[in-house]
């Protein structure tokens, strides 16, 4: 690889303002020979097909001769970056040149042979406007592509979209625009937060909906309504407060999340708050709990102070 000391003007202006007269007409004849090119290799990674440097070479080369053109491109370096110095030229002398910088993934010589391989074919088919069928962004070796999506993946986010309720068509579309691992995981957050707003929605307007009615024995303490009805019951300020002590007793965004465990944990904290042997902060609770003086003996509700 030849190390280039000077600087050349490389501008697209400089490059194409003033393209001499013979290379115009070779190319404008030239070009009118194009057809699309095979894509004949396979990239195994990405599932497609690509047209690979030696069949673009193999149809540019003649059609090249045939109308007086030469192509010359070669690697240089330059403070240390890699390009790809590619000219253009007619039999009479004319050319037209420039450089491309090389982008490499990698930085050793595996990663430079890819990215020479990569642009010198994507510059020759730019320059002559060759295109391959159907033609896919198949520049994999040349570029920092990511892993694809899993189909765990992938699954998880079309079941969270069901939950929500989406249109199904909504969700296969939404799953065609998944293209990689981080991707998925990005879609996944999103939905999690979509479903943790509608849970707290949902959980501020079941607190409001709780009915007063008497506060059950021991023996009937564990269903949910139970437990619901000693919420209301044991003086919390409002609503909110109770959504809220839920969630740091039971860890459960609602209570009706919470099973025989949980509730059970509600009661056994709300026992120990009555008995003196926790607090909670001082704006959660309108007054003092009652204090129990009798394992049977039931809470009854806050006086009314208005």
């Amino acid at each position: 690889m030849s190390e280039v000391k000077e600087t050349p003007d490389t501008s697209v202006t400089s490059l194409f303002e003033r393209i001499p007269p013979e290379i115009a007409k070779a190319l404008i004849d030239l070009q009118a020979e194009v057809r699309a090119l095979d894509k004949s290799a396979k990239n195994d990674h990405f599932k497609n097909t690509y047209a690979p440097l030696d069949e673009v070479m193999d149809n540019a080369l003649p059609l090249l001769s045939s109308h007086k053109l030469g192509l010359m491109q070669w690697p240089t370096t330059r403070d240390g970056r890699h390009y790809l110095h590619t000219n253009l030229f007619h039999e009479s002398g004319v050319s037209i040149k420039g450089d491309i910088e090389l982008l490499l993934v990698k930085q050793d010589p595996q990663g430079l042979g890819s990215a020479i391989t990569y642009t010198r074919r994507q510059t020759v088919m730019a320059i002559l406007g060759l295109s391959a069928k159907d033609e896919d962004d198949d520049g994999n070796k040349a570029s920092n592509h990511q892993q694809p999506p899993s189909a765990e993946q992938i699954e998880q986010i079309k079941t969270m979209c069901l939950d929500l309720k989406y249109p199904e068509e909504d969700v296969q579309r939404r799953l065609r625009t998944i293209r990689s691992f981080d991707h998925a995981n990005l879609a996944i957050t999103k939905l999690e937060s979509v479903i943790n707003m509608r849970a707290q929605r949902a959980s501020s307007d079941a607190a409001t909906n709780i009915d007063i009615v008497e506060v059950p024995t021991d023996e009937s303490r564990s269903s949910h309504k139970a437990v619901e009805n000693r919420l209301k019951n044991f003086g919390f300020v409002d609503n909110k407060i109770i959504s809220s002590f839920i969630l740091a007793t039971t860890k459960k965004p609602l209570l009706g999340n919470c099973k025989e465990p949980e509730l059970r944990l509600i009661n056994e904290a709300l026992d120990r708050i009555e008995a003196g042997e926790e607090t909670l902060p001082a704006d959660w609770l309108k007054e003092e709990p009652a204090k129990a003086t009798d394992k049977g003996e039931t809470i009854g509700p806050p006086e009314d102070t208005a």
